[in-house]
Parts: structure tokens; C-alpha cells; sequence
């Protein structure tokens, strides 16, 4: 028998020739700043290439905190890509479950799903754009693993872009430092800045992973839906991206202005001020901005923020997209309802109790109360807005603002927003989750918010039935159609694309149709069209329709 220091050595060397073997087999792409090294996967017996942490912009760190996505700087030898990049800087939400321990403001980092790296086989892209209220998320959540997508043909990318206050904080030192050195008039956005920079890797890079650049699908969910909606708005997002899809989303009624007040919103260098303030920094100038960038990272997230309108501690602020005149010259709302978004086919939707988690935190919880509001909302159609949510008691009142919400903020703007697609001449598709798994939160929130996304990535258990596991096929299955040809019917002799059935019939405001994804996919016909009308007539009502 050998000593045991020379089994060890024998070890030792043979993990060594181990791991220089793969280390030697390992997939290596040429990008943006250097050459990179990934891991490659089995799915269904097929290898599937992955590379996290890829960076498309400068570290945001520094003086560069707060300002646009700088170039990636390069790197010498084979940078190894194999672990997700820290998420974003973020609070603890208390809201959903999964937590980022590993933040950083170095945290501008994208990564890639693919099955091939041919730059001749041109597949389908598709770019995840997380949620999270732009205050929290990341790319980092094993949810959003994109081998399923890559199996099917698509290279998946996701990506990670700045949150709250680091990435959406305006302040008139910031816009006049942005009109100093990069000629613009401008200060906040910087959170979709970095996804518009994400976008333009994709457009420089994306063909040495086997990916079409004429062929990029942006997609996300909740405030990922909203950004989507946001770029398609966007002048300077211009021929980045050719379809999109929104999960439970949209820009909102309201975008803040830079510098005027609009709506109920405050003027963002206003809200960045009084943001400022509660950091005790009260300057305005350049010495403000140097003492805000000095501040470590836990001092700014100690700040109270609120998430999709859920405040996370007392006298919270808000930070979103801004109307800066650079990002968005004009309201994203008033560019759709002009007929004005990027010409490109979208998929928009919305889920049966995507109000359950919001309206868990309603501070209203008596019958009076909640008519108020009622009454304010919808004026003249009060009463038939009682009708439609109906509460005879307090005991009514958590269930009826549950769906008042829903209503209000998803399903009516998700029919809001392909009816626009059909007055611009653009095709559209409205799709409506309903499936409950009857498992695990699903139990106690419904269809939540959120939940589809499990449904369409397939890297969570969906349930023990085969209808989840085939609803999750056929979801996944549109969506690779839909980024393959811009229909999610599929067109035929497109080696990506599947037959599905029932055909998803194309957003008509005549019939009102849309594909409904439950206990089984079917086509109905006019969801909550009431309720909608009800919600669609208020807005009219108040100009923003």
C-alpha cells in the first residue's frame, strides 16, 4: 500500500488533471473587454453553455456612481464566468421570500444560456428583465435559469441594472454635472440606461453565442414588464430589440418629471433633494454630489423606500423612471397612447390574483373607507363601481380591494397596452393566468403575482399534476414562437418553432379575445371587460387614457 502522503499527492494531481481538463474543455467566447470562459450543462442529454456574471459596463462605483453605464473595462487572459455577479444594492424587502446576501454596486453583469456557440446558427434572443419595483431583484435567482429556454432554441440572457436610489436618483448637481460631461440636461434613469446597455452588448456580442441580433425579444415581469413598456417609449432604445413581452406590468398612469411637478407625482430632482436631505447632505452643488458618492452603500439603503406602492419602513420615497428629456423625452404613457412606442409585436398579460400581495398591505380595512375611495377614483360611476367590487362589510373589504387592485393596476392596463398595439398598427396577443398549483404560497395568495414566472422558465416544482408540468411546456413553447417569428402561434419551417393549439388569436378590440392559461389553454372572450371599461373610463376622465 502506498504512504498516505502519497495518496494525497496522487489526489491532488489527479484533481489537478481534473480540473485543467475542464478547465481546457471549458467554452470560451470572445467578448466585449476580453475572452471569457463559462461551464457547460446537461439538459435532456444535450450540452448547454452557460456564462454568469458577464460584465457590459464599467463597475458604477466611485465617481461613477450615479452616472451613465460606462464602456467595460478589459481584462487580460480568460476571465472565468462561472458564478452569478452579486445583485444590485437593495433593502431587505419583507415582501418575497428570496434574498440577494451577495450585493455590490459592481454589479452591472448579464448572463447567457445557449445551446450553441456557431455565429452561423442565428437563433432567437430573448432578454430577461427582472422584477422587483426596480428596488429589489437580480438576475442571480435560480428561478430565472435559462437552460429550458436554451434547450429550445433560444439564448437566454439576463440581466441586472441599478435599483432605488442607486439607480434612480435625481438631483440638480447630477443634472449639472450630466449637462458638463456628457452634454445632456439630464440626471436619474440610470437604472434603465444600464438595461439600454445590456441591449447594445447584446446587439455587439450576442452572435458568438450562437444568437441573432435581428432577432431580440426583451421580457420581464412586474417592474421588468414596466421597464419593457419603458423602452419600447424610449427614443434611444431604437432598433436594440424586435419583440416584447409583459408580464403584470406597465409604466404607470404617471411618470415624474425631472424638474416639474405632474400629476401626483413630485418633480424627481425634488424627490432626490428631500432624499438627499434625509442623509444630511443639503448641498446643491458639486460638494453635494461628492459627499452623496462618499457615503457607503448601507447609508443610502437605510433610507425607508416603498415597492410597488407597499412602503418598506415610515415616510418612505419612491424612485422609478423619470421624464428627463434624454431617456424619455415625453410620458412613456402619452407615447403609447399616441401610437408612438417602437413598432415591434407584443405579448402583454396579466395573472388572476395579482393583487393579493399589495393589497395584503391595504391600510384601509373598513367599508367606509374603502367606498371613499371608490368614490374618488370613479366619480360618477361610484355606484356601479360598488357593483363591481362589491363590500357590504369590513369583513368584505380586504377581498373587494384585492380585486379593485388587480383590476386597476394589471389586467386593465394590460388590455390598455395591446389596444394601443392595435391602434399603431402593431400586433398584439392578451394572455390571462389562472392556474392555481394549490401548493405552497399559492395556498394562501392565489394566483399570485409572480407566479407564472415558474410556469414560463420551468426551474421551480409547478405542482405534482401533468397539467402543470404540461401548462409549463406550452407556455415556454409560445414564448420561444413568439421570439422566433413575432407570432407565439409559431411560423412554420422555423427549426425553433412548435405547433401549439389552441391558436392564440391576435388582440382585436371588436372581439376582445385573449388565450387563457388555467386549469387548461383556452381562448375567452371578453375578461372583466366591466371592469376595465369602469377603470379605462376613470382614466379617460382624468386625461390619461
Amino acid at each position: 500500500m502506498l504512504p498516505i502522503h502519497h495518496i494525497a499527492a496522487a489526489l491532488v494531481f489527479a484533481g489537478s488533471l481534473t480540473t485543467d481538463l475542464l478547465a481546457a474543455n471549458a467554452p470560451q467566447v470572445k467578448v466585449t473587454g476580453g475572452l471569457i470562459s463559462g461551464t457547460s450543462v446537461v439538459q435532456d442529454g444535450q450540452p448547454i453553455h452557460v456564462f454568469k456574471g458577464v460584465p457590459f459596463a464599467a463597475p458604477p462605483v466611485g465617481d461613477l456612481r450615479w452616472r451613465p453605464p460606462q464602456p467595460v473595462i478589459g481584462w487580460q487572459g480568460v476571465r472565468p464566468c462561472v458564478e452569478y455577479a452579486p445583485a444590485c444594492p437593495q433593502p431587505a424587502d419583507g415582501i418575497y421570500s428570496f434574498a440577494y446576501r451577495q450585493q455590490s454596486e459592481d454589479c452591472l453583469c448579464l448572463n447567457v444560456w445557449t445551446e450553441s456557440l456557431d455565429a452561423s446558427a442565428k437563433r432567437p434572443v430573448m432578454v430577461w428583465i427582472h422584477g422587483g419595483g426596480n428596488l429589489i431583484g437580480g438576475a442571480g435567482n435560480p428561478a430565472y435559469d435559462g437552460r429550458h429556454f436554451a434547450k429550445a432554441g433560444v439564448v437566454l440572457v439576463s440581466i441586472q441594472y441599478r435599483l432605488g436610489a442607486f439607480g434612480y436618483l435625481a438631483h440638480p448637481a447630477l443634472t449639472e454635472e450630466a449637462q458638463r460631461l456628457d452634454g445632456r440636461a439630464a440626471s436619474g434613469n440610470y437604472g434603465l440606461m444600464d438595461q439600454l446597455a445590456a441591449l447594445k452588448w447584446v446587439q455587439e456580442n450576442i452572435a458568438r453565442f450562437g444568437g441573432d441580433p435581428q432577432r431580440v425579444t426583451i421580457f420581464g415581469e412586474s417592474a421588468g414588464a414596466a421597464n419593457v413598456t419603458h423602452l419600447m417609449a424610449s427614443p434611444l432604445a431604437k432598433g436594440l430589440f424586435h419583440r416584447a413581452i409583459a408580464e403584470s406590468g406597465y409604466f404607470g398612469e404617471h411618470t415624474p418629471h425631472l424638474k416639474e411637478s405632474s400629476g401626483i407625482r413630485s418633480a424627481g430632482e425634488e424627490n432626490g433633494q428631500k432624499f438627499a436631505e434625509r442623509l444630511d447632505v443639503t448641498e446643491t452643488d458639486a460638494a453635494g454630489l461628492a459627499a452623496l458618492r462618499k457615503l457607503p452603500a448601507e447609508k443610502i439603503l437605510s433610507i425607508p423606500m416603498t415597492i410597488g406602492g407597499l412602503s418598506l419602513g415610515k415616510n418612505a420615497f419612491q424612485f422609478g423612471p423619470v421624464v428627463d428629456g434624454y431617456v424619455h423625452a415625453e410620458e412613456p404613457h402619452d407615447v403609447w397612447a399616441a401610437g408612438k412606442m417602437h413598432p415591434v409585436p407584443l405579448i402583454a398579460g396579466s395573472n388572476l390574483d395579482d393583487g393579493s400581495v399589495f393589497s395584503a398591505g391595504n391600510p384601509i380595512r373598513r367599508l367606509p373607507g374603502f367606498r371613499l375611495v371608490l368614490r374618488t377614483m370613479f366619480g360618477p360611476d361610484a355606484a356601479r363601481a360598488e357593483e363591481i367590487f362589491p363590500a357590504k362589510s369590513d369583513a368584505d373589504v380586504s377581498a373587494a380591494a384585492h380585486q379593485f387592485i388587480t383590476i386597476m393596476s394589471f389586467r386593465a392596463p394590460a388590455r390598455r397596452l395591446v389596444r394601443w398595439e392595435e391602434a399603431a398598427g402593431n400586433e398584439a396577443w392578451l394572455y390571462h393566468f389562472s392556474r392555481n398549483p394549490g401548493t405552497g404560497r399559492a395556498e394562501r395568495s392565489g394566483v399570485f403575482h409572480g407566479l407564472e414566472i415558474i410556469y414560463v422558465f420551468g426551474n421551480a416544482p409547478v405542482g405534482t399534476k401533468d397539467v402543470d408540468r404540461q401548462l409549463s411546456a406550452d407556455m415556454r413553447q409560445r414564448w420561444v414562437n413568439f421570439a422566433a417569428s413575432g407570432d407565439p402561434n409559431g411560423k412554420p419551417g422555423d427549426p425553433v418553432c412548435r405547433t401549439v393549439t389552441p391558436e392564440w388569436p391576435a388582440y382585436r378590440k371588436a372581439t376582445d379575445e385573449h388565450l387563457e392559461f388555467g386549469d387548461r389553454v383556452s381562448v375567452g372572450r371578453k375578461l372583466d371587460a366591466d371592469a376595465c371599461d369602469l377603470v379605462d373610463r376613470a382614466a379617460e376622465r382624468r386625461g390619461r387614457k
